[in-house]
């Protein structure tokens, strides 16, 4: 059923469709959070159709789909379509382009899909037309009356005063988001818990395990789970913001891989520097990752028959500021000039390479006076951080 559409032809419309979503969301029945996932998600397209799109139309309808009810936003635009580069992925992210994030595009369309229950999207030369959809709890019985009701109140909207109509949203969107908050920080705090709690389980199956082999294993599953650890805590301590300190981050997956391998007839000293640098919480996870990764295989097989040893793990911005490279280094036997470990099929390096394509990472090794990995990243990996008094660290 067709409730009501609203043009989008210049910015004073984008109110106007805010207004409207939120006066078609409490009579829906949707509750604080769920009435601000809506609204944000019909605004991200209804601002992509005006600023990419030339313009259009937006189209709100409510359809019974079994025994509930769905409220569907259609929205229309007047552009050229979608670049020729760009891809529709329905079953995870809706658009993916060799755009510049300048350009507005990807990242809302990737965000929309993950708030609304259903997204669908169709582009050609004449235009783009998104469908956004969101289940509501009304019955489908209750669906003629209350799309009446909506369309009554929809009628009384444009005798408000809209600048206070604008503040009461407003006000409310804000309790909403302070509500969100801590929904969010109760989230971390028991996904930190719950991690704190596995590391433990699998240090205690560490010690009771009676092979070298399940030992082993469990120490660098112990590694990897604590790098995934220090990531949650740091990002927590910076009050869940987007980037994190990276060097501080190394320095402790360094130090907790050297606890977890380390022992008294076996001394291997680990340093870290570099410059100081800020990733965002996904990549910092990543990077971890990789560093553990490295410096286990350092530990597993550069020092055969030796009792000591030195790993380099190094962050650092290249000439001209072209790439960020990530390096570990030991001082270990090397391998053959004609190997190429970075392609080996194992679960380590499988991790390394998907972790560092994810972030258009291109990895070359070499073994000449031990064995180094290097990892490039593009310049917009990364963001120069504060300095510090120290740039370099040892985990000795």
């Amino acid at each position: 059923m067709e409730i009501v559409s609203v043009r989008i032809g210049v910015e004073a419309d984008i109110p106007r469709v805010r207004q409207v979503s939120d006066v078609i969301a409490r009579s829906f029945s949707f509750e604080n959070f769920a009435r601000t996932r809506m609204i944000t998600a019909i605004l991200e397209i209804t601002r992509n159709a005006l600023q990419h799109g030339r313009g259009g139309r937006a189209y709100f309808q409510a359809e019974r789909k079994a025994e509930h009810t769905w409220l569907k936003v259609v929205v229309e635009d007047q552009g050229d379509g979608l670049p020729d580069d760009s891809v529709f992925v329905k079953s995870r992210r809706p658009f993916r382009a060799n755009l510049s994030q300048s350009r507005g595009m990807g990242l809302g369309l990737t965000g929309v899909q993950s708030l609304a229950d259903s997204f669908d999207l169709r582009s050609s030369k004449e235009g783009t037309t998104a469908e956004l959809a969101f289940q509501t709890s009304v019955p489908a019985r209750e669906l003629e009356s209350r799309v009446e009701d909506v369309r009554e109140k929809l009628g009384d909207l444009s005798a408000t005063d809209p600048v206070a109509e604008l503040s009461r949203q407003n006000r409310e969107l804000a309790e909403a988001m302070a509500e969100r908050e801590l929904l969010i920080d109760e989230v971390h705090h028991r996904t930190g818990n719950n991690l704190s709690l596995i590391i433990s389980f699998i240090q205690l199956s560490k010690r009771n395990a009676k092979e070298e082999e399940t030992r082993e294993a469990m120490a660098q599953l112990e590694a990897r789970v604590h790098s995934v650890a220090k990531v949650h805590q740091e990002l927590q301590r910076a009050h869940l913001g987007e980037r994190i300190s990276l060097l501080p981050l190394l320095e402790n997956v360094a130090r907790h891989a050297q606890d977890a391998f380390s022992n008294p007839e076996f001394d291997i000293s680990i340093s870290v520097f570099g410059d100081n640098a800020n990733v965002v919480g996904a990549a910092a996870i990543d990077l971890g990752l990789i560093v553990n990764e490295l410096v286990t295989n350092s530990y597993k097989h550069a020092f055969a028959g030796r009792q000591q040893g030195k790993v380099q793990i190094a962050f650092e911005r290249g000439p001209d500021d072209e790439y960020w490279e990530l390096s570990v280094q030991d001082d270990g036997g090397g391998i053959p000039e004609d190997m190429k470990p970075e392609r080996s099929d194992s679960l380590g390096w499988r991790m390394v390479r998907a972790m560092a394509t994810r972030h258009a990472g291109k990895i070359t090794t070499s073994g000449e006076k031990g064995f180094r990995t290097s990892i490039k990243f593009p310049p917009e990996f990364a963001s120069a951080g504060r300095d510090t008094s120290g740039s370099a660290s040892s985990a000795e």
